[in-house]
Formats: structure tokens, C-alpha cells, sequence
């Protein structure tokens, strides 16, 4: 039971991660102008925090949800 809790939370997380980089590819320009308007950010400074972030959290999801699955399976 637990084992499957730590693969259903890697899907959901995978899951959201895809659906946030469908986002950033398909609504670039209205998210780099939101970012322009609210915050004053150029497009570059938005790339690169958008990249960041996707990466910071694709590392979460390994770390926190996919190594445990691991570990638990091996030992199982």
C-alpha cells in the first residue's frame, strides 16, 4: 500500500509537470506579458525562472517520490 502511494504521487506530479510545459509553450506570449506588467520582468528573466522551476521540481519529484518507490520496491 504504501509502495503504490509513492508511484500514484509520481504520476500526479509527472502529470502536473507536463501540463505546466504544455502551458509555458502554448500561452508563452500571455504569461511573458503578465510577467512584463505585474513584475517587470523581461521574457529572458521568464524563460529562465519558468526552466528553474520546472527543473527544482522534476528534482522534487525524484527525490521525494520516485527514490522512495525505489528504495521500498527493492526492499520489498
Amino acid at each position: 500500500m504504501t509502495i503504490d502511494f509513492f508511484l500514484w504521487c509520481a504520476v500526479i506530479n509527472y502529470t502536473l509537470l507536463i501540463i505546466w510545459f504544455i502551458l509555458h509553450l502554448t500561452l508563452h506570449g500571455l504569461f511573458t506579458g503578465l510577467g512584463q506588467r505585474f513584475f517587470n520582468m523581461s521574457p529572458d528573466r521568464y524563460d529562465s525562472m519558468t526552466c528553474k522551476g520546472m527543473l527544482f521540481f522534476k528534482l522534487a519529484i525524484w527525490l521525494f517520490n520516485l527514490a522512495p518507490y525505489i528504495a521500498l520496491r527493492i526492499t520489498s
